[in-house]
């Protein structure tokens, strides 16, 4: 079945956010057309009238059609909004707050990228979860909306069909976490590596579900795996990072992420080599050594526990899934 996914558009919203939906659902289409599968997602834009806008940068963009003539799609989409117009003057658009709410009523997933998170808050719809923005603006929606817990410097978060997002990079991520949840990791590994600008090994790991938690040290101490992941890394050494005494650590690190700090090192090598293994040439012994395990044998039984494949199984069916 098609999923629908309705992006509103409106006076003053960033363009980037919205053509960065339309194009990585375009780049799922062309995968989908590679593979003979049916398409899964339609993508409309949608204005509350369907008339025209004018977007942060100027530009008119024209939509597909109007709020009212879409009234069953399964994501909607609001993108952010130009940081100018948040002052004490700014007045959501009712007609896109109903819309919110309606749409939540029957079901329907909400991604807010970065100040779009405004309208969630508006909407009354963020009350029991956390919900992330853009740093420069968190203090003026905290101060506005005082009943959502907002927080900054994060990928993405989620929490029961409510996505908001901290950067352009977070859209990304939070789209192929989605993508990954309906249409299998195979498929959103592939897709990450289409919007991939750089070599494979220095993409982020789609890992940011473990992002939902406020211990800035144990996310700092995460942000400092994810860069050192190929070199030996003991309790000791996160712990100095942060500060913190090993048995303090292990027990934030559990309490913030539901595991242990040792098994998180683990899924950030294993989610680095499956991108290698789809985007390059590179022998398994190979990816096994660049992301920090020197023993071959441990690296295959490792990814085999996290994947129920072994590397050259995942491989085979990626390069099967691309020819």
């Amino acid at each position: 079945m098609t999923k629908k996914v309705s992006v509103v558009i409106y006076e003053g919203c960033w363009a980037t956010g919205i053509f960065s939906v339309v194009d990585f659902f375009r780049i799922v289409a062309l995968l989908e057309k590679q593979l003979g599968l049916p398409p899964r997602y339609k993508v409309r834009l949608l204005s509350v009238n369907g008339m025209p806008i004018q977007a942060a940068g100027g530009h008119l963009i024209h939509p597909d059609g109007s709020l009212y003539d879409e009234t069953n799609a399964q994501l909607l989409v609001i993108p952010a909004i130009e940081g100018t117009y948040l002052n004490d003057q700014f007045i959501p658009e009712p007609g896109i707050i109903a819309w919110l709410q309606a749409g939540r009523s029957r079901g329907a997933h909400v991604l807010a990228l970065t100040t779009g998170a405004c309208f969630l808050a508006a909407a009354g719809l963020a009350t029991q979860c956390l919900v992330t923005t853009h740093w420069a603006y968190m203090r003026w929606l905290t101060q506005r909306y005082p009943n959502v817990q907002f927080v900054a410097n994060r990928n993405f978060l989620q929490s029961e069909g409510i996505w908001s997002t901290g950067s352009l990079d977070g859209s990304f991520d939070a789209l192929l976490t989605m993508l990954a949840q309906e249409c299998g990791d195979h498929f959103a590994q592939w897709c990450a590596t289409y919007l991939l600008i750089s070599d494979p090994s220095r993409m982020n790991p789609i890992l940011p579900t473990y992002r939902n938690h406020c211990d800035e040290k144990i996310l700092r101490v995460q942000e400092w795996i994810e860069s050192r992941y190929a070199q030996a890394i003991t309790i000791e050494q996160m712990g100095e990072e942060v500060g913190l005494a090993p048995r303090t650590l292990k027990r934030r690190f559990q309490q913030a992420l539901q595991l242990s700090p040792n098994l998180y090192v683990q899924k950030v090598r294993i989610d680095k080599a499956k991108k290698l293994l789809l985007t390059t040439t590179m022998a398994v012994n190979e990816i096994a050594y660049s992301v920090g395990y020197a023993n071959t044998s441990f690296f295959i039984r490792l990814f085999k526990l996290h994947t129920s494949q072994t590397p050259a199984q995942w491989r085979k069916i990626g390069m099967m899934a691309q020819t």
